[in-house]
């Protein structure tokens, strides 16, 4: 072996040995971060838990505020257990005397199950599958429900739909925030206009009253929700506590 080998050989090792030092360091720096956070994480498990607690005694309390709200505000309305009907519904006893609608109009029912549904109802034997709602230069639109004698049955004259998905819960939002207004009320068939109601003041307030009893409904259903979940994380953040003590 001649020196120009040896001494290529020599260099060679020399650079395995500083790439070896340098990818040991880095492990051992990684090993090392990696344990600090540990560490660090499970420094902050105690206020973790705590922050649990603080979020389950709020939310608890706003649940008790929100049931006494719903309590106050229910009285205005009648809960119907039709057995015809899918589940039992609030409506306003305002609109009671005139529900089921037997001309024009539109009214707001909550289900048991918190879902708001739109009733609407267009006489004259024209028919529609969509309503639009516009006030203060604001438009809503409802999802198209197809005639098919369950949502949307006719009947003597008579077409009337239950709209009960996110876009109708939109069009009541837009009534209830624009009350006193003058507001409208587009009766569409095939995106072809086929009816209008001017919608009365007072049936304005009526849904506002529907759609604050449907928020606050929505509200304590979404806490009672959120209970069980926050206890299940604290359980599982002092069982860890625990188990670190041992």
């Amino acid at each position: 072996m001649n020196i120009k080998i040896k001494k290529i050989l020599g260099i060679s090792a020399l650079v395995f040995f500083v790439l070896a030092s340098g990818a040991c360091k880095r492990k051992n720096e990684a090993k090392e971060r990696i344990q600090a956070e540990r560490e660090k994480w499970e420094a902050s498990l105690p206020d973790s838990l705590k922050a649990v607690e603080r979020q389950t005694d709020s939310i608890k309390a706003e649940l008790q505020a929100l049931n006494n709200c719903f309590e106050a505000m229910v009285h205005t309305f009648e809960y119907v257990d039709n057995p015809r009907e899918v589940e039992g519904y609030y409506i306003a006893g305002a609109w009671k005397g005139i529900y089921p609608l037997k001309k024009t109009g539109l009214v707001g029912r909550i289900t048991k199950n918190e879902k708001l549904e739109l009733i609407a109802a267009l006489a004259g034997g024209a028919h529609f599958d969509r309503l639009r709602v516009e006030a203060n230069g604001q438009t809503a639109e409802t999802s198209v429900v197809r005639h098919d004698q369950a949502l949307n049955y006719r009947m003597e004259g008579l077409n009337t739909v239950c709209f009960s998905d996110s876009a109708a819960t939109s069009c009541a939002r837009l009534i209830a925030e624009n009350n006193g207004s003058d507001i409208k009320i587009i009766y569409l068939e095939r995106d072809r206009q086929t009816g209008a109601l001017s919608y009365p003041k007072q049936d304005q307030s009526i849904m506002m009253s529907t759609w604050n009893l449907y928020e606050v409904a929505s509200r304590i259903s979404r806490d009672e929700r959120m209970i069980p979940m926050l206890a299940k994380k604290g359980a599982i953040i002092s069982q860890k506590i625990e188990s670190l003590k041992k």
